[in-house]
């Protein structure tokens, strides 16, 4: 399975520049917080109800 994330990693590197890579890995990581944000907002307003 680790296998697996390192060919997609290595794909995503021949595949991109450096400055593309950086880019687009902010962008999902901020992506990833909102969602984890939203998510926690969700289950706190759900428990107050």
């Amino acid at each position: 399975m680790i296998n697996f994330f390192r060919q997609i990693r290595n794909v995503f590197k021949e595949s991109h520049a450096p400055l593309q890579q950086i880019l687009l890995s902010r962008r999902a990581f901020f992506r990833l917080l909102g969602y984890l944000g939203t998510c926690t907002l969700l289950i706190v307003v759900a428990q107050n109800c």
